[in-house]
């Protein structure tokens, strides 16, 4: 995932990664943040290792790996993710958070296992913004 110009390991598959935020009868939210009439992210595939060429890199820093971008997305939409919460929770800034983000901060070192090299296929259809 790459999330205001950072990259972030995801918790799972993008349509299963749940809103954090508490509902009226103090449950999570059961909705995903993936909502399918916002404007989506687009896979691509970026270096592993984001350093310029002639800095100390990693030994992957030819191999390029597929990520989710969303830096392309408004910045409200940006950190309404990184808040993992959905469209609705996200209009409700006083609404509380029932379990914590589940983001960790992508390392190429430790999480290589997740390095995927082709483009995953594409999401289910987004419907068109008026």
């Amino acid at each position: 995932m790459h999330l205001l110009y950072l990259r972030y390991l995801a918790p799972g598959p993008l349509d299963t990664i749940r809103c954090v935020a508490q509902t009226r009868t103090r449950h999570r939210c059961t909705r995903p943040v993936l909502d399918p009439g916002a404007l989506p992210g687009t896979w691509t595939l970026i270096p592993v290792d984001p350093r310029p060429p002639g800095r100390l890199q990693l030994p992957l820093a030819d191999t390029l790996m597929a990520v989710y971008d969303l830096t392309a997305l408004p910045y409200a939409d940006q950190l309404r993710w990184r808040a993992q919460r959905c469209p609705t929770h996200a209009a409700t800034p006083g609404a509380a958070d029932t379990a914590r983000t589940d983001w960790e901060p992508f390392n190429p070192r430790t999480h290589h296992q997740h390095i995927q090299h082709p483009v995953p296929d594409a999401l289910p259809a987004r419907r068109e913004r008026p």
